[in-house]
């Protein structure tokens, strides 16, 4: 009974002690280091904003763009866009948030408090830079001024689009400014380039480009000068481009792999792509998909090229610099030659990228452009289409919004509730954990974008 009474006297004294402790030091991990060393955060940050390029949101934009198509399971719902607000949870809570954007900031914050980590602030912008604009090119307004501010702000207002994008460009531009002031500064962890900070610049000024070009229906010209100028300092070489190489196992391979692992024939190529590549005989076939009409596969056989545990992933390739610059050459009335070079450019890249011995005559007689101008950019589109496969999905989906090529039929069967006008879909719906937890914000922003459901064109696209 004594025992029972000083048991219960030390359970209420520790009770006492702990109910007048911050909320955050109680939460603290005694166990855990509060600081990790910039050359040890900087390869997770990495990881995952790469792993991040074969998640649940890239594979949906396949199925959206005709690319892949479900065949069992949640991803057979996908084919007919029904797509509902849990449907990117994980990507927008721990992918994004507090994945590939809380750890950039965590790197860019420990280098300023730090001094003399101008290399590792400006990795970090540029990783943060490149993490909105492809968010907001998926769902339109989306957090950015008060994100990644913790307890200070734990419902973040969502920016209008028209103020992200602009966003992005100056975090690239500081990016520059802090890489070009970086000489003798890394100690390492850079899994990209190796902590070459001139690559980092030109892989900056890459994303500048992509960015830049987002906006063509806003401003063809001004979108296509603004690229053109990106690229002008952007990298022109396939060994500066900045690529990831997945490892071999279940833990650290490259996520269209994992996927095919872990949920086998729920998701294959659809027979529209096959298609397509099979009636313009294109080499690249034999690496991107393997099987039968009705049955063909992305992943399984050794050859595919873009479903190996350690596939070479592109953060942004030479070969997309080139379908862009093809196209900003179209735009601001530069002539033929000078277009269907960078187009042929573009596929010799491709080609290089997907491991495939350069078919010389085909890739010269896809790259000749004529006609009018919207022919010559379709053309240069739907080129961009095949060559992007395996890796670039979320770029593909916006290369149709912004021209609606290739000309795709929506699904007949497309769902009523999340897609009332039936149209291939123009953006992500906000994902229900921001309808649970910061509400009013998302509701703001879902009644400025038109109601925000799938059928609804964002401020870019317009």
């Amino acid at each position: 009974m004594k025992l029972f009474k000083y048991f219960f006297l030390f359970l209420v004294v520790g009770m006492l002690f702990n109910a007048c402790k911050d909320l955050e030091e109680i939460n603290v991990d005694p166990t855990r280091t509060a600081d990790a060393p910039l050359d040890l955060l900087l390869p997770e940050t990495t990881a995952q904003i790469m792993f991040n390029k074969g998640t649940n949101p890239w594979r949906v934009a396949g199925i959206i763009m005709q690319q892949f198509v479900g065949t069992d399971a949640q991803q057979l719902a996908y084919n007919d866009y029904n797509l509902e607000e849990n449907t990117f949870n994980n990507y927008w809570r721990t992918g994004l948030y507090v994945g590939s954007l809380k750890s950039a900031q965590v790197i860019f914050d420990q280098a300023e408090e730090q001094g003399n980590s101008n290399f590792y602030k400006g990795v970090a912008k540029v990783i943060m830079a490149n993490e909105y604009g492809t968010a907001t090119s998926m769902f339109g307004d989306i957090p950015l001024t008060e994100a990644l501010q913790g307890l200070d702000v734990l419902q973040p207002v969502y920016d209008m689009q028209e103020n992200v994008y602009p966003a992005v460009q100056a975090m690239l531009d500081e990016a520059i400014v802090d890489l070009n002031n970086s000489a003798g500064e890394v100690t390492g962890g850079d899994l990209i380039h190796n902590g070459s900070a001139a690559a980092w610049i030109q892989t900056a000024y890459a994303l500048k480009a992509r960015y830049a070009f987002h906006l063509t229906k806003r401003d063809p010209n001004k979108a296509s000068q603004d690229a053109l100028s990106a690229i002008a300092n952007a990298f022109t070489s396939a060994a500066d481009q900045p690529t990831f190489t997945f490892g071999t196992a279940q833990t650290d391979n490259w996520g269209l792999a994992k996927f095919g692992n872990d949920r086998p024939n729920t998701l294959g190529i659809d027979d529209r792509f096959a298609d397509l590549m099979m009636n313009r005989a294109d080499p690249r076939m034999s690496v991107f998909m393997f099987g039968e009409p009705g049955a063909w596969q992305y992943y399984g056989e050794p050859e595919m090229v873009w479903a190996q545990n350690n596939s070479t992933i592109p953060l942004i390739s030479l070969a997309e610099l080139k379908f862009i610059e093809a196209e900003a050459i179209v735009r601001t009335g530069g002539s033929d030659a000078d277009a269907s070079a960078a187009l042929e450019c573009a596929l010799y890249e491709s080609f290089a990228l997907s491991g495939v011995d350069a078919d010389t005559a085909f890739i010269q007689g896809q790259a000749a452009l004529s006609g009018t101008m919207e022919e010559k950019i379709q053309h240069i589109v739907e080129e961009a289409y095949v060559s992007y496969y395996g890796y670039n999905f979320i770029q593909t989906w916006v290369n149709f919004r912004r021209t609606g090529y290739p000309n795709l039929t929506p699904s007949p069967t497309a769902s009523p509730g999340l897609d009332p006008s039936g149209v291939v879909p123009e953006r992500y719906l906000y994902p229900d954990s921001e309808t649970q937890s910061n509400g009013a914000n998302a509701d703001a922003a879902r009644a400025r974008q038109g109601g925000g459901l799938l059928d609804a064109p964002m401020w870019a696209f317009q």
